[in-house]
């Protein structure tokens, strides 16, 4: 099975409202990384997350500006969580 290793650093951490239980949910928005590991195959891109669980959120809360993540991109297993 094929994977891909991208790396994306933080550009912004917002907390914001949620109409939900939590009432409140963390805005993550990450940038690619440019340059090595990946050299001349540097992924392009970004993602943004809307993150409802503070367990989860408290990690990118917890995390300077710019900190970097790597990021494994891998198909899921039909039957499986897809």
């Amino acid at each position: 099975m094929s994977q891909v290793l991208a790396r994306f650093y933080l550009v912004e951490v917002t907390r914001t409202p949620f109409y939900g239980e939590t009432k409140e949910a963390t805005r993550v928005k990450m940038s690619a990384v440019q340059g090595e590991p990946f050299g001349s195959a540097t992924p392009q891109g970004s993602i943004e997350m809307l993150i409802v669980n503070p367990a989860a959120a408290q990690m990118f809360l917890n995390s300077p500006i710019n900190s970097i993540f790597d990021i494994l991109i891998s198909p899921v297993q039909e039957g499986k969580g897809g």
